[in-house]
């Protein structure tokens, strides 16, 4: 029997499945559903500052005769948001057994903390801290930015018991040096990528509309790259792919590249539960077909550290003949 437990973020899991947060995660029968399949953890749907803002700005729009109102429109959505969020995680935490990793992603400096401490007061196990915000301002520089995300990253890693995971995007200037940054501040592992909302233009109708919210399998490609690349060069963190992973061969890509984990939310959504099943299958198939016993027989086998040419990572120029390298 091959042994597909791993440890993520100081976390045991059974298997490198994570349920990623979605609509799903909070659904009680689905996460008890993917626990049964097999997998690892569970990172619960986000809760959003800016959603309640939004909610509070609104209400608040539609009374215009009490503008007073809305500090305490805020404050009402607010404890009721995060009641709202800390009665799930205790609802999830008793009906699996898989450890339950909850997601944040705030805006205002002392939300995060705030936010942090009462969701590890509600027994979560693990917190991912899922922020990005659009730079807009051309005042302001890349260092600026990143420097608030640690900062970030630090005041509530050492506010916490519990390990604080950070989701990133694939747009930061140097991602080795952001991660090790991360790892530096108190962060034990670190999700790549974030795959966010885009926006899509309608040309019949002329309007703004939403992009396809679902990944697609080749996807896994851009995460592949720099997980490779960042398990090699910032060691003692680890790294969760994330983003295209459909099946269980980009599963295994993604642990030969050196990631910890994987995080599934799309093919969750089209195939549900058997996803799961189907991935575990295919991960035996191949460490059958290999012989590996143990996942971290195959950990980073292929990263950047481990081939013989690491030029295979590095090229993003095609040369001469397409994908020549």
């Amino acid at each position: 029997m091959n042994n597909l437990s791993v440890n993520y973020m100081g976390l045991s899991l059974s298997s490198p499945l994570i349920a990623a947060s979605s609509g799903l995660t909070s659904q009680i029968d689905k996460v008890v559903a993917f626990a049964k399949a097999g997998v690892g953890a569970i990172v619960v749907k986000s809760l959003f500052e800016e959603q309640i803002i939004n909610e509070a700005e609104f209400i608040s729009s539609r009374s215009a005769d009490y503008p007073e109102s809305a500090d305490y429109l805020y404050h009402y959505l607010r404890s009721s948001s995060i009641s709202k969020y800390l009665d799930l995680i205790k609802e999830i935490k008793a009906a699996v057994q898989v450890p339950v990793i909850a997601s944040i992603n705030c805006y205002s400096p002392g939300e995060w903390i705030a936010f942090a401490k009462e969701i590890e007061n509600a027994g979560a196990d693990g917190l991912e801290l899922n922020f990005y915000s659009l730079p807009l301002n051309i005042l302001k520089n890349s260092n600026d930015i990143e420097k608030q995300y640690l900062e970030v990253v630090g005041k509530v890693s050492k506010s916490l018991k519990i390990p604080v995971s950070v989701k990133i995007a694939s747009t930061f200037t140097n991602i080795p040096g952001f991660v090790n940054g991360l790892k530096a501040y108190g962060a034990k592992s670190v999700v790549m990528f974030n795959r966010f909302y885009s926006p899509d233009i309608d040309i019949k109708k002329v309007r703004m509309i939403a992009a396809n919210a679902f990944s697609y399998e080749e996807e896994y490609l851009t995460e592949l790259r720099w997980i490779g690349i960042v398990s090699a060069l910032v060691p003692g963190i680890d790294l969760s792919a994330s983003t295209g992973i459909h099946n269980g061969t980009t599963v295994i890509k993604q642990i030969l590249a050196g990631a910890t984990t994987v995080q599934m939310c799309t093919s969750l959504y089209q195939k549900g539960a058997e996803a799961i099943t189907h991935a575990i299958e295919d991960i035996n198939l191949f460490m059958d077909a290999q012989g590996f016993e143990n996942l971290s027989d195959f950990r980073g086998k292929l990263n950047y550290s481990n081939i013989e040419n690491p030029q295979r990572f590095e090229r993003v120029q095609f040369m001469k003949n397409f994908g020549e390298l």
